[in-house]
């Protein structure tokens, strides 16, 4: 099966495979979701992608692509497909000593391929209608987190829940006797709480709150005040 790409450059159509298409739905998909869909799925189907398909499969980007777009579109049985295909093909791999979760991809490269792995990173954070609301409207502002002093210190969550801020501590190697900081830029110039890690402090600079915090694996929930 194949399908036609216009190069307007030559003036001339080429004939490419339709899995290619895979490519196009994933840019198409914010904008063109119906067409994107059906590009998507005549991708999948010329892929292959199957209770019946042969593990491990080849090193490419499609299959992270396709795993964000099944979680988009709500296909839970295709990610369910993805995510066994992936998990046993691409050598997922989390490096304690550096706090790095990566894929080796089956490339024996010394380091991760890079766009290979940003795919299948946005395929974790990936989920029903995400990728179309990232290019509906600017990302509404919120307070973000600078100045963490990584690989030292790390942070595995840092999820806003409503009001409250959720963070996760990941040391590179815990030692409660020395400290280290990071800073929560734009935060709302009010009063704050930090909860969960005893001896944690705070300090309000502006619109910014600088955090300090032993070496420690951690929960800690920043929520806000009464006025």
């Amino acid at each position: 099966m194949t399908t036609l790409y216009y190069d307007p450059t030559v003036d001339v159509h080429h004939r490419l495979p339709v899995n290619l298409a895979l490519t196009t739905s994933f840019y198409a998909a914010p904008q063109q979701p119906d067409d994107a869909r059906r590009l998507f799925e005549a991708g999948c189907a010329a892929l292959g992608i199957s209770d019946s398909m042969a593990l491990p499969v080849r090193a490419s980007r499609n299959y992270g692509s396709s795993l964000i777009l099944a979680r988009e579109w709500g296909m839970d049985d295709l990610a369910d497909l993805l995510v066994k295909a992936i998990e046993a093909s691409y050598e997922p791999t989390w490096d304690h000593d550096s706090n790095e979760f990566t894929w080796g991809m089956g490339l024996d490269e010394q380091h991760p391929r890079g766009q290979y792995n940003a795919f299948l990173a946005a395929a974790e954070a990936s989920g029903p209608g995400r990728w179309e609301q990232l290019s509906a409207a600017p990302l509404a502002s919120c307070p973000q987190i600078v100045d963490v002093d990584f690989p030292t210190m790390a942070l595995s969550r840092a999820e806003w829940v409503g009001d409250a801020l959720h963070l996760s501590l990941a040391p590179q190697h815990e030692d409660p006797k020395k400290w280290t900081s990071f800073r929560i830029a734009g935060a709302e110039p009010r009063l704050w709480f930090l909860e969960g890690l005893e001896g944690a402090t705070m300090d309000t600079q502006g619109s910014s709150v600088i955090v300090r915090v032993p070496l420690v694996k951690a929960d800690l929930v920043f929520m806000p005040g009464i006025y």
